[in-house]
């Protein structure tokens, strides 16, 4: 993902190093605690529709906290943030833990875990500007991404034969260990900063009158917003991945399918990284590649079989690398007093768009009776707004606008 003297001097960083480690390992553990609660929802229900909505609750509470609780991250010292959120965080997930706690409280915790989450992310990201030197801020922001996927990838894969032979609560139990190790690691590695936009401050004469405001005006915010969103259709194989693998008579795939998205990913961030050096440059592959996201979908059309369906799948996630320099570029767009809550939003947006984009598309293939065909077509309206947004973003790009620049 990034050359090894890079990787070498990131991993140097006693602040980045305490924020990538504890983060990464907090991930793997939150794979540990879904899987052992829709476990356990499963063991003492034995309903397979209240497990799905078990499960469905850990993608809900983010969409609503991010909006609503992301100033916390900009109105206090971020350092603060993460250590008390975290400890919070340890402190609801060892209450799981407890045996004979009831379904409904565990849910209860579940979904205010999540929710308290949002100002924790929000904090980091926006502390990442800070803590990372320029030279090395896209190179630490894609450490840091592709270390979650492989967290979450991980996280998954153990969780099963953890839960199997230990029980959910011994999960739960480790799940909060990492949310301790977490707060940590932070309070001791991760310099004390003064809040961004603290309460009372007065505002300049020519600052934006809100965060919103800021995204929706300026061009460059806008556009990459909008080329992030794209994902809803990038997504679609995904949502889709059950009832494909069974056309494909090869249910025993969708395992395989759900997995190549992360993997590919991962594959695409260090291919771009390790040919393509300058962040300038970077950041001029992100239309093309956004392209390069969805184009591949098209070719579903043609009724692929099960070796055809890995390569397109693959070529698309590649593609997917985009989000690295898009990410990274927005942050460092973005003032730093209004990070915080610009982060809540658009990751709340960015998982509107996933969810929303899954779930359009499994109503579309019931209406049409094709899986194939609602990903061509998925693929085929992906191709026009990345091509737009391609264009968008170029003109975006040619404007001096110094304002809206931080770092």
């Amino acid at each position: 993902m990034t050359t090894r003297g890079a990787l070498r001097e990131l991993v140097g960083l006693r602040e980045f190093r305490a924020m990538w480690v504890g983060s990464t390992v907090s991930t793997a553990g939150d794979q540990l605690a879904a899987v052992a609660l829709s476990l356990l929802v499963f063991e003492r229900t034995r309903s397979v529709a209240a497990t799905a909505l078990t499960w469905s609750l850990t993608l809900f509470p983010p969409l609503i906290s991010g909006p609503l609780l992301g100033w916390v991250a900009d109105r206090f010292p971020r350092r603060t943030v993460m250590v008390t959120t975290a400890w919070l965080q340890a402190g609801l997930m060892a209450a799981m833990a407890i045996p004979g706690m009831p379904l409904w409280a565990m849910i209860v915790l579940l979904v205010t875990v999540l929710a308290i989450s949002s100002p924790y992310l929000a904090a980091q990201e926006a502390s990442l500007p800070h803590v990372l030197p320029p030279k090395r801020y896209d190179d630490g922001v894609a450490l840091f991404g592709t270390s979650v996927d492989i967290a979450q990838m991980a996280g998954l894969a153990a969780a099963g034969f953890l839960v199997a032979y230990t029980g959910p609560g011994v999960a739960l139990a480790i799940n909060a260990g990492t949310f301790a190790l977490l707060a940590i690691l932070v309070q001791v590695s991760v310099r004390h900063r003064p809040a961004a936009d603290p309460l009372g401050r007065k505002k300049k004469d020519d600052e934006p009158r809100g965060v919103l405001a800021l995204m929706v005006s300026e061009p460059r915010l806008r556009t990459l917003l909008g080329v992030r969103l794209l994902a809803g259709l990038a997504m679609v194989p995904e949502g889709l991945a059950v009832p494909l693998a069974a056309s494909l008579n090869a249910v025993w795939a969708v395992g395989l399918i759900l997995a190549i998205e992360p993997a590919a990913n991962v594959l695409g961030v260090a291919l771009l990284f390790r040919l393509v050096r300058d962040p300038a440059k970077r950041e001029r592959l992100i239309g093309p590649l956004a392209i390069l996201s969805l184009a591949p979908l098209i070719m579903f059309a043609f009724n692929p079989n099960l070796t055809w369906t890995i390569v397109l799948l693959v070529f698309a996630g590649i593609g997917g690398a985009y989000h690295t320099p898009a990410r990274s570029a927005w942050m460092r767009l973005l003032p730093d007093q209004y990070r915080g809550r610009a982060y809540g939003i658009g990751r709340a947006a960015l998982r509107s768009s996933q969810g929303g984009g899954m779930a359009l598309a499994g109503v579309v293939a019931h209406s049409i009776g094709s899986i194939t065909a609602t990903i061509a077509g998925a693929g085929g309206i992906g191709l026009l707004l990345a091509t737009q947004a391609t264009f968008a973003w170029r003109r975006a790009r040619g404007r001096n606008d110094s304002k809206a620049v931080a770092i």
